[in-house]
């Protein structure tokens, strides 16, 4: 019988624990905002989880990711129980993610507690420290270790263990119980400089093949860690650190030298390779340009660039020779008093216009303009107009020059941000303040009453209704100028059409009767099927097989997997699945 063994294993769960089975929930399209490559499983873990992986190798340890997530939409027939049964360890830890696996993480962790009852389970990450006290408090938690760099208090955590010791009392940032109580050992590791002081290493993904015969490998990167900007509605920035992490300094950054380590652990696949490279936008030019130097040495294919201010014209050069460059803004809206409400605000779209022939000219490939919806001040005729001025960007610059995209603040709006902690000011309601009421909102039958907030100017029913209206109108608009195909455009139609009609029969139906009867839960049940079979975004909607991405499961050995899937036949079941010449439609 084939056993996995380590020091500790990272598991992601999904966001919701039971998605296979839910007939009563409706995992509609938009509902993860379809902005990234995931579904509304969010699938994807934290990436610095690689970090602790390597630290923890560092010190002569081994840790291993599972992505029970990832697992779960590639092999919908497997045990999961029977899975937990086969890891060995004295340790597993858990994440939260921006509260995304409220529900899925609280209850994977009570039933490895059941197969596993002497082992420790752990939380950690910026959702678990804001929620610690409230954590700690569920029967599958053991440990909640705060702070936004936790590779010390973890690594002296599992040497301790593994010498048999279950004394923690100096080590720092834990809350932990023992049979009579709750002990806190003082949230005091919090380091201003050299955070995350480990080389990630992406050698695990060099030979993988690619999700698809015209897909690229795709990493991320994320060089600091907190942020030197304030928008309200994020957990990430100035105010949410100081308010949830207890410092002054908000923008922590990396090691140079092991960002260019980092780069260079992919080799030569880092010729068919793009990178997603978060939170540049708080980089220095000279952490920026050495950066820079790295990609276009290692060689990427392409790298998407997340920029705070319209980029000066010596970085838009030098991203321009250094690689296949894309830059990704986000000014949230086209209304400049919306747009500055929100935490941007630093240019006009006068001024943006100006600039990306600029940017076109200095060798940048193509600018991403994003808009959300749940901003302040915002109502539904702010949101079409945001759609009106979309199209005035596709007519000028042809669409793919200058691509707008636009999606929803789902599902939460994030705790301890500035909206969260003074949402009356701001013109905010909040509905889910403990992290219990956001556990049972992840399973709430309808996306719309999953959100944890809604405006003064468009409220929860509101915020859902306007983001199909305007998605689709886009869609609309894309497909009118040539900028996606038009059967694309009519897939992506035809699914908010069905989205909506099934919201609306589940809303009916929990209205007159407070239940949902057996031939809606049929369908529910063959939607909720075929929208987790792939995955999308807004950029390139085009459907995705999961496998070939940087956070699917690449742990679990498929034999393994064979062994323990529940259904007969199993071996013969992901065969049945969508393959990649047929997603397109």
């Amino acid at each position: 019988m084939s056993r996995l063994e380590a020091d500790l294993f990272l598991l992601h769960a999904p966001s919701v624990y039971d998605f296979r089975e839910r007939d009563d929930m409706l995992f509609a399209y938009l509902s993860d905002s379809d902005s990234v490559n995931v579904t509304s499983v969010y699938e994807m873990y934290p990436i610095g989880w690689f970090s602790i992986k390597q630290r923890l190798a560092d010190h002569g340890f081994d840790a291993k990711i599972v992505n029970i997530a990832s697992l779960m939409l590639m092999h919908p027939d497997l045990d999961i129980k029977r899975l937990l049964g086969r890891l060995e360890a004295p340790i597993f830890g858990f994440d939260l993610h921006w509260m995304t696996q409220c529900h899925g993480s609280i209850e994977l962790a009570a039933i490895l507690k059941q197969v596993h009852p002497d082992a420790l389970i752990i939380f950690g990450g910026i959702s678990a420290t804001y929620y610690a006290t409230e954590l700690i408090g569920y029967p599958g938690v053991d440990i909640v270790v705060q702070g936004y760099d936790t590779l010390e208090p973890v690594t002296e955590l599992v040497a301790r263990v593994r010498r048999g010791s279950r004394d923690f009392r100096s080590i720092p940032n834990l809350l932990y119980k023992d049979a009579r109580e709750v002990h806190a050992t003082g949230f005091t590791h919090k380091p201003a400089t050299r955070y995350n002081d480990a080389r990630n290493d992406w050698s695990y993904y060099r030979e993988t093949p690619e999700a698809g015969p015209s897909a690229s490998k795709l990493i991320m990167t994320l060089p600091n860690t907190g942020c030197a900007h304030d928008c309200g509605w994020c957990g990430g920035s100035r105010f949410a650190y100081r308010n949830i992490m207890g410092v002054r300094k908000t923008l922590i950054q990396k090691d140079d030298d092991l960002i260019v380590d980092e780069l260079r652990t992919m080799k030569e696949a880092a010729e068919r390779t793009s990178i997603y490279a978060l939170q540049c936008y708080s980089e220095n030019k000279v952490r920026m340009h050495r950066y820079l130097d790295a990609v276009h040495e290692a060689g990427y294919h392409s790298v998407f660039f997340e920029q705070f201010n319209l980029t000066p014209p010596d970085t838009l050069r030098k991203m321009g020779e250094s690689t296949t460059a894309y830059i990704m803004l986000s000014p949230e809206s086209h209304d400049p008093k919306i747009s500055a409400a929100a935490g941007r605000g630093t240019y006009t779209m006068a001024e943006m216009e100006d600039w990306i022939p600029r940017a076109l000219d200095a060798g940048v490939r193509g600018i991403m303009i994003w808009f959300f919806i749940g901003m302040p001040y915002q109502d539904r005729k702010s949101v079409l107009d945001t759609i009106a001025y979309s199209e005035r960007l596709i007519r000028k610059f042809g669409g793919w020059d200058a691509l707008p995209l636009i999606c929803p603040m789902v599902p939460f709006l994030d705790p301890g941000c500035r909206f969260f902690e003074e949402p009356e000011r701001h013109g905010y309601r909040i509905f889910h303040r403990t992290l219990e009421e956001h556990r049972q909102a992840m399973v709430e039958p309808l996306w719309h009453r999953r959100l944890n907030y809604e405006t003064r100017w468009l409220d929860r029913r509101q915020l859902q209704d306007v983001s199909y209206e305007a998605i689709a109108r886009l869609v609309e608009i894309k497909g009118e100028h040539g900028v996606l195909p038009v059967e694309f455009c009519q897939a992506i139609l035809l699914t908010i059409d069905e989205t909506q009609y099934l919201l609306g029969e589940m809303e009916r139906a929990l209205l007159l009767d407070g239940t949902l009867p057996a031939t809606l839960r049929a369908e529910i049940r063959i939607y909720n099927r075929k929208i987790l079979a792939y995955s999308t975004d807004q950029i390139v909607p085009v459907r995705r097989p999961f496998g070939g991405r940087w956070f699917d499961d690449f742990t679990v050995p498929r034999h393994l997997i064979d062994e323990i899937r529940s259904a007969p036949g199993a071996a013969d079941a992901d065969r049945e699945r969508p393959r990649a010449a047929d997603l397109a439609g």
